[in-house]
């Protein structure tokens, strides 16, 4: 592990390149970034002219990250219509703002039809809008563990889009017994799942749902991953290692 490597400060700072200069302010940064970006020119794209109501829908986003999408939800928090809300969020990720992962289903018609899950991008971002304003704060926070899982997808899709993978071939596994899978990522007809947990030294059971997705006639497991919070990474067992979140 990096010397002084904190993930809580990493996940409350935020990925921007900018905020890689510690001399540079968390908070007027994203006060900037807001005004400048999301309020002109994502609003431009869109043409909302309710500046308070676009905003109060990005502070309604934000809050929901890492939780299924439910666009009436954020509609009336929001206090625009889900017509509306669907065609916000659509611009957000296709700004890469933000991205709506989709379930794995091997019915091809499943994996568009069902809820998706709503992920920020930059953490900094989501953490700035929902006012948790020090990693100390965040840490203890209501939404620590939807920030950490936030954190652990957007830099799993940044390496997997980095390496030349397609952002479209990630996924979450949630079938019809309740069985979650964090993560899949598909290449070609094989499948790798991925887990995140907060141990250090996850153990076999961390990656105990990786058995359901046995069941797919149509393909094959493949190497498979639990992301935690061990120093370097290890086996786990015969396909599965364990990932150091500070290593993706």
């Amino acid at each position: 592990m990096p010397d002084g490597y904190d993930p809580w400060v990493i996940m409350w700072r935020g990925s921007m390149p900018e905020l890689q200069d510690s001399s540079v302010g968390w908070d007027s940064f994203y006060r900037g970034y807001i005004r400048s970006y999301l309020e002109r020119d994502v609003r431009d794209l869109i043409n909302v002219r309710d500046k308070r109501r676009f905003y109060r829908f990005l502070v309604v986003a934000a809050s929901r990250t890492g939780q299924l999408f439910n666009a009436s939800s954020v509609a009336n928090k929001g206090e625009v219509d889900a017509t509306m809300v669907k065609g916000w969020l659509s611009v957000l990720e296709a700004s890469g703002i933000v991205r709506m992962l989709r379930p794995f289903w091997s019915n091809l018609g499943k994996r568009l039809t069902k809820t998706p899950k709503l992920y920020f991008m930059d953490t900094g971002l989501a953490c700035h809008l929902t006012r948790w304003n020090s990693p100390e704060v965040l840490r203890r926070g209501a939404m620590a563990g939807h920030m950490s899982e936030t954190f652990v997808v957007s830099e799993v899709l940044k390496s997997h889009m980095n390496g030349d993978g397609d952002a479209e071939d990630v996924y979450f596994y949630r079938d019809g017994r309740k069985c979650e899978i964090d993560l899949v990522i598909q290449g070609g007809r094989v499948i790798h799942p991925i887990e995140f947990k907060s141990s250090s030294n996850p153990t076999r059971e961390a990656m105990a749902s990786f058995g359901a997705l046995g069941g797919l006639s149509d393909y094959e497991v493949g190497e498979g991953a639990v992301i935690c919070q061990a120093e370097r990474p290890h086996l786990i067992a015969e396909n599965v290692k364990s990932v150091p979140v500070w290593a993706i």
